[in-house]
């Protein structure tokens, strides 16, 4: 058993793999993933954990030179965090004034970023190895026929590899959404996923949304000097906010915080209709301006445009449909999120599968849905920890939690503070 956990995956075989009983599958290599593997590898639960993620599939930071996945431990954001984080180190300005061109500072912004990544999935492989799990690349899907506990994992090669878990965590994460009429291309045109391909350094970028992610974009693009103009529905930028649980005065001090960083806000407002030059890179795209729901906007109000790239910040959804959640009576609700019950289990045969994160729907936040793993771990095995190796914790190394399946319309997130559930940290 102890040689077993101490192996890593570059060491076992797809037969080797196969025969190991493994304590606990978790599906997704993400922060609720990776968190969630560790605590359940270490004492005081001792688990044989195996880690499975398919990151080429999910439009995860890759090292082409090396095959090197970046974004293993980090948040589905991680490129908006390392370019926030360049932008911040490197003055575009400064460098433009050196004489640099466009794509030279755009190579010392991306060379920072990769550079972040690389420092970040490095230390989790070595907390990984050092924890004894085994981590697989491939996609997993439960078995036509083996019932919740059965999961094939398929390689780049096209092998398929079984496993037998006792226990299944889904950490799968989101995919964007992407609205019908959007003509997305990976050029000009990205979601939030798709940016990470950006490859240059745009002067002009409308984003269209009015969450988190696309605030976030918006600064991170006007400190890289680039002129941004956000684009979104609601009359009162601070209303949408709130409707994802910002607390009103917070949202009206991010709004203030655009407008003060001369990011031009376009309120009421929706694309109608995209003109992507296809023969002239340098030539602008077009955005035909509308009012919400249609119709003609205000006098005075822009009813065009232009930018050097478009992106749509407008949601996220569960990343569930490869995994053939039905075949193990996994069911999902209109989104495909996983439907849970206030243990975090999901409705399985055996009644072994569990979730967290942001295959669950809403607030889509790493923090909560590291929350949510340690939580579904701790259901998973307290009963069977050690006493010796608890460590003696008291009460007051113990944080309380609400319950953390809350998700959708009724996430609340004052049910962070609630005494439904406790654990240690």
């Amino acid at each position: 058993m102890a040689t077993a956990r101490a192996t890593t995956y570059l060491q076992l075989t797809s037969e080797e793999l196969a025969d190991i009983d493994w304590d606990l599958a978790v599906i997704g290599a993400g922060p609720v993933g990776v968190s969630a593997a560790l605590l359940a590898a270490r004492a005081p639960y001792n688990k044989k954990v195996i880690l499975i993620d398919a990151p080429r599939n999910s439009g995860a930071l890759m090292n082409e030179a090396t095959g090197e996945d970046l974004s293993i431990g980090g948040p589905t954001g991680l490129f908006s965090k390392a370019l926030r984080d360049a932008g911040k180190r490197i003055s575009v300005s400064s460098l433009k004034g050196m004489g640099l061109r466009d794509d030279s500072v755009w190579n010392e912004v991306v060379t920072s970023c990769l550079e972040l990544a690389s420092c970040n999935a490095r230390d989790t492989v070595r907390q990984l190895e050092y924890a004894g799990i085994t981590y697989v690349q491939g996609n997993a899907a439960f078995a036509d026929s083996g019932g919740s506990s059965s999961l094939f994992v398929t390689a780049e090669d096209n092998s398929i590899t079984t496993i037998q878990a006792s226990k299944t965590l889904l950490a799968t994460g989101s995919t964007p959404f992407r609205p019908g009429g959007i003509p997305f291309d990976g050029k000009r045109v990205f979601d939030s996923d798709s940016i990470n391909t950006l490859s240059y350094l745009p002067k002009s970028v409308a984003i269209v949304g009015s969450g988190i992610i696309a605030i976030e974009f918006a600064k991170i693009f006007k400190n890289l000097g680039a002129d941004v103009t956000l684009i979104i529905r609601d009359d009162i930028p601070r209303n949408a906010l709130m409707k994802i649980g910002l607390d009103k005065d917070i949202a009206a001090t991010l709004v203030a915080d655009l407008v003060r960083s001369g990011i031009n806000i376009e309120r009421g407002a929706q694309v109608k209709k995209f003109h992507v030059p296809r023969d002239n890179a340098k030539a602008p795209i077009v955005l035909d301006i509308e009012a919400k729901g249609g119709g003609t906007r205000a006098s005075g109000a822009a009813t065009t445009v232009k930018c050097d790239i478009y992106l749509a910040a407008v949601g996220r959804k569960p990343n569930t449909a490869s995994l053939n959640l039905q075949a193990a009576g996994v069911k999902t609700d209109s989104y495909g999120g996983v439907e849970v019950d206030s243990e975090l289990k999901a409705t399985s045969t055996g009644g072994n599968v569990y979730a967290a994160g942001d295959v669950l729907g809403r607030p889509f936040l790493a923090s909560t849905g590291m929350a949510q793993g340690f939580a579904a771990v701790r259901i998973m095995f307290d009963g069977e920890a050690s006493s010796a190796t608890s460590g003696g914790y008291s009460n007051s190394d113990m944080c309380s939690v609400g319950d953390l399946s809350m998700t959708g319309d009724s996430f609340d997130p004052k049910s962070l503070g609630e005494s439904l559930k406790t654990f240690v940290f």
